[in-house]
């Protein structure tokens, strides 16, 4: 097998991330524009996105398997494939849920996360990006905290809101529904910061 060149792996972190993105966009998209009579839509194509993102993880993990020698350790490489992957299956575990539970209207707290979510995948493709350059880069260290700093703004989001959902509704269906939507939402934020560890973990494995 002829050598796979050392940006291979670093540019399939940024194309995977694109995937991340484009879920993010497109759940931010469903959120300002809602209309519940499109739900299975939104499913359908959330998870075209999705299985476009796995096909993609599949082969960059075939590759890997035949190389010999890889620009950063093997087990990082895949540990961040699986953790960018998580991304976009936790932003279509979003969609796929308000499609379960049938969703009519949506709280306003859920475009405030969703925005966030869009900014945690914009900051990670970035971070992804200036990754290829970790042994001269002096901004990974800036991008790994603005993930983080994205990740904790939803963390704090995510509090008020199911406070807010508990001192108000009472619907027990609603309250439910809304706190596992809620939960879902801040798990994509998690996700991304958890990219960014793992990147920062590798980061100085490999330096």
């Amino acid at each position: 097998m002829e050598k796979i060149k050392d940006n291979y792996y670093f540019k399939a972190f940024v194309r995977l991330s694109d995937y991340s993105l484009k879920a993010a966009e497109y759940l931010n998209e469903i959120v300002t524009n809602f209309d519940y009579v499109k739900l299975a839509v939104y499913k359908s194509d959330i998870h075209q996105i999705e299985h476009d993102a796995d096909q993609e993880r599949h082969q960059v993990i075939a590759n890997l398997f035949k190389e010999f020698i890889t620009p950063i350790e093997r087990e990082d490489i895949l540990a961040i494939l699986s953790a960018i992957d998580d991304v976009t299956d936790m932003i279509e575990d979003v969609v796929m849920r308000m499609f379960m539970f049938n969703i009519q209207e949506l709280r306003t707290e859920m475009a405030l996360i969703s925005k966030i979510i869009l900014d945690c995948t914009i900051s990670l493709k970035s971070l992804l990006e200036e990754f290829c350059h970790y042994k001269k880069s002096t901004r990974l260290k800036e991008l790994i905290s603005v993930v983080l700093e994205l990740e904790e703004d939803c963390d704090t989001v995510y509090s008020e809101a199911v406070r807010r959902l508990f001192m108000y509704e009472t619907d027990p269906v609603k309250l439910f529904i809304w706190e596992d939507l809620f939960y879902r939402l801040e798990n994509c934020c998690d996700a991304c910061g958890y990219v960014s560890k793992e990147v920062e973990a590798a980061l100085f494995k490999n330096l």
